[in-house]
């Protein structure tokens, strides 16, 4: 179950990241994102420290994720394959864990190099991924396989 989950996150381009606003409604957003090659339920993304998601974190750090992608064809749509996931996030303090996040996020989106403004604009984080839910269209339609870490 743990190498089609590390499958999903290397094959798929984009995560919905679901937070709670402060009224407790949600919020999604969709984000570019890389996971640990030797741990995928660690998920890293960056943003710019002055947006809603980063307020919302710091209220709340419990997070909901959807990997997916779209079907063109019925075929593709019998082939799919995505996650759904609750997790928790921590901005990340580690020079570390920063540099290793940043090498994962550049090289799977290249072009992260030409974002405005300067580094210490920008917040990473990391969420570690609680269960994981792996539909699997290939397995009948909305099979549903249930993984806890």
């Amino acid at each position: 179950m743990r190498n089609k989950i590390k499958k999903i996150l290397e094959s798929h381009e984009l995560l919905r990241l679901a937070t709670l606003d402060e009224n407790g409604f949600p919020n999604v957003r969709s984000i570019d994102f890389a996971n640990d090659e030797e741990d995928e339920s660690k998920i890293y993304f960056t943003t710019f420290k002055e947006t809603n998601k980063v307020k919302e974190l710091a209220m709340n750090n419990k997070v909901y994720i959807v990997v997916d992608k779209t079907a063109n064809s019925i075929e593709e749509l019998a082939q799919i394959q995505y996650i759904r996931g609750t997790g928790v996030t921590t901005e990340l303090d580690s020079p570390e864990e920063m540099q290793k996040a940043m090498g994962l996020l550049m090289t799977k989106y290249p072009f992260l190099k030409d974002l405005p403004g300067d580094p210490s604009m920008m917040s990473l984080f990391r969420i570690d991924l609680k269960e994981v839910k792996v539909t699997d269209n290939s397995l009948g339609f909305g099979h549903v396989d249930i993984f806890n870490y």
